[in-house]
């Protein structure tokens, strides 16, 4: 029985390789929740001209446009992500465990 667990150069180079894509994601992931925050901050504005009133009718007629716009990119984005939320977890959750177990049979049974 080996009690160590013996990594191969490969081993390490797709570990990296694995990594780099994760932080690629994980990126994207910032950078559309970036955008999400941004459209609510937008949306938030427009809202505020609106109430503030004292507006021309064609200005009011492109603010409530706009807000209709953010919202159906705000509701893209968020219904993605909160129907994709859970299986991304589950999924992230049993490859970070078939790694691991991965690593260890392979150092435990010798390969």
């Amino acid at each position: 029985m080996k009690s160590s667990l013996s990594l191969t150069e490969q081993d390490l180079t797709d570990f990296a390789v694995a990594l780099e894509e994760t932080e690629q994601d994980f990126n994207a992931l910032r950078q559309r929740y970036g955008e999400v925050c941004e459209a609510f901050g937008q949306r938030a504005q427009a809202q505020a001209q609106i109430t503030q009133g004292h507006l021309p009718q064609a200005e009011l007629k492109r603010l409530r446009q706009q807000i209709a716009t953010l919202e159906e990119t705000l509701e893209n984005q968020l219904m993605s992500w909160n129907a994709l939320k859970e299986p991304f977890w589950q999924v992230l959750r049993f490859v970070g465990l078939g790694l691991v177990l991965g690593w260890f049979f392979r150092g435990w049974f010798g390969s």
